[in-house]
């Protein structure tokens, strides 16, 4: 019993130990069953050394556990030092996840970029997607993790920051502001400059199809086209009902449908696409000119394009169908 409570000992004191106000999260704290729920802690920075060994920054984590008779060797979590290396190279000097309750912003060197939100009801079928990880994937388990943590985390506002070392030549940038959330975003209001509809049909071999062209008539006419899904793939699929699936990009972000249902947004605007674009660059500065060029390109249209794929499975035999419609 004493190192479970020694462990929660230093759990709380490092809690208390961080800095900065606590993070509170959009959901309300009461529960649909009448309880009340809510943990709101403040940012907690865990920098990276030059060896990729972790620790808790201005809380000496191992000394206050040897305070509490408790050995804590951080070398067991340290992470390839060419991870940091790579950081440090690129001025990349912290990444920050901050969970909000109704999204999870994503920061590097403080600017936001493309990040996860949640609409509502969205975040409780993330489950869905369990199939089509593959036939290894064990569906059951994940889809009851996702129903049993989904309550806690819209009520769980936290901030977590990989902070790396600072290159020689470069000024310290601050951590962003505890106020950016994802509800800042401003996605553009103009009219889309690019707009692209497709639907892909798999028939029952799991060979795709668009407009009645299938990959066979593809493979027929140019070969090396791609051809039938895996069949225990399309298997997977069909035990778990996955009928259709649609992908859709918009100037707020992209959208991912399952069976008609919507799941969490990759949401963006057009300043967090430059972000992105701006952090891609520096993380890669070796890759060629024309792949660079070609992102920077590509990458800010996706805020002023409308493109949606809707991919039909076959249903399970005896399985009711459910009706796909374009978003």
């Amino acid at each position: 019993m004493r190192r479970p409570a020694v462990a929660l000992l230093l759990v709380v004191g490092l809690l208390l130990t961080a800095c900065g106000p606590a993070i509170m999260p959009a959901a309300a704290p009461e529960t649909e069953s009448g309880e009340t729920f809510v943990v709101a802690l403040p940012r907690i920075v865990i920098s990276f050394d030059e060896q990729g060994k972790p620790g808790i920054e201005g809380v000496a984590v191992e000394d206050i556990a040897k305070t509490l008779g408790m050995e804590l060797n951080l070398e067991q979590y340290r992470v390839n030092p060419e991870i940091p290396t790579w950081m440090t190279a690129s001025n990349i000097q912290h990444v920050e996840l901050r969970s909000t309750g109704d999204g999870i912003a994503v920061l590097v060197n403080g600017a936001l970029m493309p990040s996860l939100s949640f609409k509502d009801g969205s975040l409780e079928r993330v489950g869905d997607l369990a199939p089509l990880l593959g036939p290894t994937a064990d569906v059951a388990k994940i889809q009851t993790l996702v129903e049993k943590f989904t309550p806690l985390v819209s009520r769980l506002g936290l901030s977590l920051v990989a902070k790396f070392p600072l290159r020689t030549d470069a000024k310290e940038i601050p951590f962003g502001d505890l106020s950016v959330k994802l509800a800042a975003l401003a996605p553009s209001t103009d009219p889309a400059s690019a707009v692209v509809k497709a639907e892909i049909k798999y028939d029952e071999q799991g060979v795709p199809s668009i407009l009645g062209i299938s990959a066979r008539d593809l493979n027929a006419l140019i070969g090396d086209a791609p051809l039938a899904l895996a069949p225990s793939y399309l298997q997977q699929v069909q035990a778990n009902n996955i009928q259709n699936v649609q992908i859709h990009t918009q100037a707020d972000g992209l959208h991912l449908f399952v069976n008609g249902t919507p799941l969490p947004t990759l949401a963006w605007d057009g300043t967090t696409l430059e972000n992105a674009v701006g952090v891609y660059a520096q993380m890669n500065s070796a890759a060629p000119k024309e792949v660079l060029d070609l992102v920077k390109m590509l990458v800010p249209m996706l805020g002023k394009a409308d493109i949606s794929i809707l991919v039909h499975f076959p249903a399970a035999p005896g399985a009711e169908v459910i009706p796909a419609k374009m978003q």
